[in-house]
């Protein structure tokens, strides 16, 4: 079974996220599996992309097990390809939806964040959860979450680690469009399929236009993210973050 599937249906290339006795945590196979499709689908020039998690959920976040015991090498590793990965999302040339339900916490919000539209089930629910391993926002999620949310939401959001269900994530903007879960997929797939039968070509110039007006240099966000990151994970509250998860306990954070 491949952790990443894709498919074809209508013209919309569907990627899913197939860890689902994992709620989707996003390890090295993972990522690289994400790295090596956005790679074929950029140079496929594909017309729409999906992408959606198997099971219970979008995404739990990144794979805390498997980062509970890595080395340096492995976090350097990890900190590289997620960058890389939501900044080739970011930048696909044509239109990209994340199909969120169920739990998006965490690096699975910096891919839905990389994506253009943000489409959620009634029953999705989010939480960007950097603050339990004493980590600053990751990748993406530092440039988008003020420009979607203001600044002092943003914050709020980041700082107090709150779980937002989908009713106030469309509030404030975190998520384009919430529908039922009954017509959650249909409704979704239908956006897609009328995105993909549009001019693509159109899509992408207007597309790098916009973001690039609208950005102010997203690049050197996610480039400082990548610095920042890897400062924070060499820290004592860091290790502290991640032995507490592994020992399911509260962590004790000293600030340090």
């Amino acid at each position: 079974m491949s952790v990443l599937e894709r498919h074809e249906h209508a013209g919309v290339d569907v990627l899913t996220l197939n860890r689902p006795e994992k709620r989707n945590a996003l390890n090295l196979e993972l990522w690289e599996r994400l790295r090596d499709q956005l790679a074929e689908l950029r140079a496929a020039r594909a017309r729409c992309v999906v992408l959606r998690g198997s099971g219970v959920g979008f995404c739990g976040g990144g794979d805390w097990v498997e980062g509970s015991t890595a080395d340096d090498t492995y976090v350097e590793r990890i900190y590289a390809i997620t960058h890389e990965v939501v900044l080739a999302l970011y930048e696909l040339p044509c239109p990209t939806i994340a199909m969120a339900h169920g739990a998006t916490v965490g690096a699975g919000m910096e891919l839905m964040l990389a994506c253009d539209f943000r489409f959620a089930s009634a029953d999705a629910d989010f939480q960007v959860g950097f603050t339990k391993f004493a980590a600053p926002p990751e990748a993406i999620s530092a440039a988008m979450l003020p420009r979607l949310l203001g600044i002092d939401r943003a914050k709020h959001f980041v700082f107090t680690g709150e779980k937002w269900d989908a009713a106030r994530a469309h509030l404030h903007g975190l998520v384009s469009e919430v529908f039922p879960e009954e017509s959650f997929h249909s409704q979704t797939m239908a956006y897609a399929e009328e995105l993909a039968k549009g001019p693509t070509l159109a899509y992408a110039l207007g597309k790098a236009m916009m973001n690039e007006n609208f950005e102010c240099s997203v690049r050197d966000t996610v480039k400082k993210a990548y610095r920042d990151g890897l400062v924070s994970q060499s820290s004592n509250d860091a290790a502290e973050g991640m032995a507490a998860m592994v020992e399911r306990r509260p962590p004790l954070f000293a600030g340090n």
